[in-house]
This record gives structure tokens, sequence and C-alpha cells, in this order.
């Protein structure tokens, strides 16, 4: 089983070289490719990919997400795609899980995710541009960090999906950050939707629920674990509400239309379940 990892990169020079750090310790995962898309990627970024290990480079000029991993997995050569963000930290038998679980049913695979939110960058123009804490490199890389010692959180969409929520809409968390699929299935299903531009979030939710719907496989393995080196952007919140919208209005269910009760600042897996409830219930439409 060859698998080819993807990375789409863009300004987070510092985060990209401890991802790719990790996705260098691998071990137990036999075969691998790593693609890297450099999407309008900052010269920061382009010195960490000179530096990184062997590579295939793809160029695209400030597409998004969803164009960016597509480009990636246009050139990918492994029979199983592993889509990775440019902000994950992995341990080193982070593949050898996602190789395991398609091994045992080939479908779309999501990781556990965790937010490192000691390690928050926050986008502020107020603050003359984004402050991120110091990255203790030494400490983080590859199988030299341990994430017990660091504060590890799941998010209410984490939250979600490791409970009741994983088997009945195994697609809710679904983040690019940390999933794979068969190159066939990516292929099949015409891959993430482009239409959502350089606009932040659901483009993943997306694909996932269009492959779950069409009868893949969509499941968690809770041991591909992926900590996302956490960051916040408060002007995001508009770009992410129009994505929904649009999601919205692809999906066309209760479970879609109540994500607002997930995915907002304030939001949580309980009120969730009661708009979920509210919705089948009462066939109120979301505000």
């Amino acid at each position: 089983m060859s698998l080819s990892v993807i990375v789409p990169a863009h300004s987070k020079a510092p985060r990209l070289a401890l991802t790719l750090a990790g996705l260098a310790g691998q071990s137990g995962c036999g075969d691998v490719e790593l693609v890297i898309v450099a999407d309008n990627a900052t010269p920061a970024v382009r010195q960490v990919i000179a530096a990184a290990p062997p590579a295939r480079v793809v160029e695209t000029p400030g597409v998004g997400r969803a164009a960016a991993r597509n480009a990636g997995a246009t050139v990918a050569r492994g029979e199983w795609l592993v889509f990775v963000d440019d902000d994950i930290l992995v341990q080193a038998d982070f593949l050898a899980c996602h190789r395991s679980a398609q091994a045992e049913q080939p479908g779309l695979v999501h990781g556990m995710l965790r937010e490192l939110i000691g390690l928050l960058r926050v986008d502020d123009p107020a603050l003359g541009g984004p402050s991120c804490p110091p990255i203790d490199a030494a400490a983080l890389r590859a199988g030299c960090w341990s994430p017990g010692a660091a504060r590890a959180v799941a998010n209410p969409l984490e939250q979600a999906a490791e409970h009741a929520e994983a088997a009945r809409w195994p697609w809710l968390a679904c983040a690019g950050a940390n999933l794979s699929v068969p190159r066939a299935t990516w292929l099949a299903s015409g891959g993430f939707d482009e239409a959502y531009g350089t606009r932040w979030g659901m483009e993943d939710i997306d694909f996932a629920f269009r492959l779950w719907a069409s009868g893949v496989p969509v499941r968690l393995a809770p041991q591909a674990r992926g900590y996302h080196m956490s960051h916040y952007n408060a002007a995001r919140w508009d770009e992410h509400h129009d994505n929904l919208r649009r999601f919205q209005q692809r999906a066309a269910c209760p479970e879609a239309d109540a994500l607002d009760a997930l995915l907002s600042p304030a939001g949580s897996v309980e009120r969730y379940r009661q708009r979920v409830d509210q919705i089948r219930q009462r066939g109120v439409s979301p505000a």
C-alpha cells in the first residue's frame, strides 16, 4: 500500500517546518511520497520547503485549501492519499495508523485532532499583524515532545465526532487537516469543491458529506492523532458563515442546518443536539 501525503502551504513557515519534521520521522508506514503544494507561498515558506525532506512541489497561485489539496492529489502517485495541514504536529506512528485503518476498511478515514492552545496564533490587525508564542523546535520535533505536557483540548466539533454523533453523522468532523482516502475514491468524487475558494472552512466537511451520501464508509481512526497548532482570526468567521450556508444548501438536512450551534464561536455539542432535535420536531429553519 503506497501513500501520498499532501500538505498545502502558504504562510506558516515555522509551523510547516515542525509538520514536515514530524512526517519525516514516520515509521512502519511503507512506501510514502510527500507532496507539498506551495499555494502562493511566502519566501519564508519556500525556504522551509527547500530544506525539507525530498518532496514533489506543486505551485498554485493562491487558490485556497480545496483547490490546493486537489492540485496535490492530481499529481500524487500513491494508492492512498493522506491530507495534512501545514500546522499539524504528528507522532511517529501517524501514517502507520492511517495505513492500518485503510487496510481494515478502505474509505474516508479522519484521524483525531486536538488543539494545542498553548501555541495559539492570533491574527489581529490592531496588533500590527500575527502574534504567536515562541515554538521550541527542539522540544517539539518529532519523537521528542510529549502531548501530555502540552495543553491539548478538543474543540466542540472534535467532541461531537468522538461521541454518539460519530455513528450517526460520521462526516461531521472530517477535517482536511488529518484525513485519508483511496486515490480512486477521491477521483470518483471529483475531489474537494473548489467553489469554496479562498474562504475559510467547510470544504472538508462538504467532501466528507458527499462521500458518505454516495455510500463510501466514513469513520474515525482515534489512533491517528494530529495536534493542531491553534490559530484565531475573528474576521474569518464571516468567511466561514458564507461557506457554511453553501454547505447547508447542498446537504439540505437537519444535521447540516443545525451546524451554527456547533461551529460558531460559542458553539457546543449540547447546543448542536438540541438544535437538531428542534429542527426535526418543528421544521424550524436556521436563523
